[in-house]
């Protein structure tokens, strides 16, 4: 059996994975335009994160999208459950109609989160630290001009950072995540509308509700699934604060309205007049 856990970036896809394997042990993976970004940190441990299946990393590899759909219906088939995190539209996923919960955010709060993700996890210290380790070990990687300008990069924006320029490049990347002609269009409300419009319907799940009663929401979501899961026994959930704490560049604010100390009155116009539609149909308010 498959379980999608969709989103749109920084919506609370990887919080409502932590809450889930610790209340009840299941392991998850992240598939179709979603990676585990927790590897990076040491922490892929907090979702219990599995490398893909064999059979359908195989399938991904060879590109063949009836391969991939022939290998998710098998998992599909099977008594066991297989969690996939993903952020693909639910039409990019090789017609399948499998369970899923839908996580949703303010889309202004989870396009400004995006923005300083971008500015901050791609060359934050874990990052840097991992490039190094990839490239001291191995000889390819030390010969490959890419490598180095990846890291010569990850020393510039830190050097920006430390002149004082980070609250520039936020802003620099909301435009991009604007921007229709950029590779980084942040499609908020396409993405959602395509998951609340498929059938099956997805179990929603607010990002303030998690964050507010992690423990009620993630179970009620289960529940509505009617899977079967049962909750382990002295299983412990950190709270967002916690998790923050501890990976500040991961789980970074966890409220809402931190939008406006990013966006300037032109993005917000810019944003409603891409994102109303959905805005009001989530019911957030202007």
């Amino acid at each position: 059996m498959i379980v999608w856990i969709t989103s749109s970036g920084r919506s609370g896809n990887t919080f409502f994975r932590v809450v889930l394997h610790q209340l009840y042990g299941v392991n998850t993976y992240a598939a179709f335009q979603a990676a585990e970004v927790l590897v990076t940190a040491g922490a892929e441990a907090l979702v219990g994160y599995q490398k893909l299946p064999v059979a359908l990393q195989s399938a991904i590899i060879s590109g063949n999208s009836g391969q991939i759909r022939v290998a998710l219906d098998q998992l599909e088939a099977s008594s066991e459950i297989y969690i996939f995190k993903t952020h693909a539209m639910a039409h990019e996923l090789f017609g399948t109609n499998y369970r899923a919960i839908l996580l949703v955010r303010d889309g202004r709060d989870a396009l400004a989160s995006y923005a300083n993700y971008l500015v901050d996890i791609p060359f934050d210290s874990a990052a840097f630290a991992e490039r190094r380790r990839r490239m001291a070990g191995s000889s390819s990687e030390l010969l490959d001009g890419h490598a180095w300008i990846r890291l010569i990069k990850m020393l510039a924006v830190a050097g920006a950072k430390t002149l004082g320029l980070r609250r520039w490049m936020i802003s620099r990347q909301i435009d991009r995540l604007l921007s229709e002609e950029s590779p980084l269009y942040f499609d908020w409300g396409t993405g959602n509308r395509s998951w609340l419009e498929r059938e099956p319907k997805p179990v929603v799940v607010y990002f303030e509700d998690l964050t507010r009663d992690p423990i009620g929401t993630v179970t009620h979501a289960v529940n509505s699934l009617n899977i079967g899961l049962k909750l382990k026994s002295g299983g412990s959930v950190p709270s967002f604060d916690e998790l923050k704490q501890r990976y500040p560049s991961f789980f970074r604010r966890g409220t809402s309205g931190d939008w406006r100390n990013h966006f300037s009155p032109a993005q917000e116009e810019l944003f409603w007049l891409k994102h109303e539609e959905m805005m009001k149909a989530l019911k957030f308010c202007m």
